[in-house]
């Protein structure tokens, strides 16, 4: 195996080559087309947890499964029902506000699982959900709803604008917007 002196982001050497009979990881999501991820929270109340994320958040329930309802997900998908803070629906084609290079961005699907509460406190977990328009104004549409706000909105020095909420189950969803 044979490595380059020149060092990456961490000061860590760069690989140019993998063990023999191992794939270059790098090429792995290229040639088996990654393309999503979706974070499983543990919740104590998979019904709960998903009226929340709809009511409260403004996702979509996009499915709750077994009976007693044990497992869920909810869905935000720029475009398909996107209403700005002020409750008027987004023009069809109407751009999202973000720096040039950057997209609306993609879907965001949160996968809802009912543990054992006690299971559930000892797990907990951040996402970080970009936004396309107005984080401010979705800080105060939360404020208003009774969220509980962790971190107010604040500029970053990395180019974002971000505020952190914890949802009924500890979970810490921050959320994000380009300068």
């Amino acid at each position: 195996m044979t490595a380059e002196t020149d060092h990456g982001p961490l000061g860590l050497p760069r690989r140019t080559e993998a063990a023999p009979g191992v794939d270059v990881a790098r090429d792995l999501g290229k040639r088996h087309q990654f393309h999503g991820i979706q974070p499983v929270l543990p919740v104590a109340d998979v019904s709960r947890a998903a009226r929340y994320f709809r009511d409260v958040l403004g996702f979509e329930l996009d499915f709750i499964a077994g009976e007693p309802p044990s497992y869920a997900r909810v869905r935000h998908v720029p475009g398909s029902f996107d209403a700005d803070v002020r409750g008027a629906r987004h023009e069809p084609g109407r751009p999202a506000i973000v720096p040039d290079g950057h997209s609306q961005g993609d879907a965001v699907y949160i996968r809802l699982w009912q543990c054992n509460a006690r299971e559930t406190r000892q797990w907990r977990g951040e996402i970080v959900i970009h936004v396309g328009h107005d984080i401010d104004g979705l800080h105060a549409v939360y404020l208003k709803r009774g969220v509980e706000v962790i971190e107010p909105p604040v500029s970053q020095p990395w180019g974002l604008r971000e505020f952190a909420i914890r949802e009924p189950d500890g979970h810490v969803l921050r959320f994000c917007g380009y300068l």
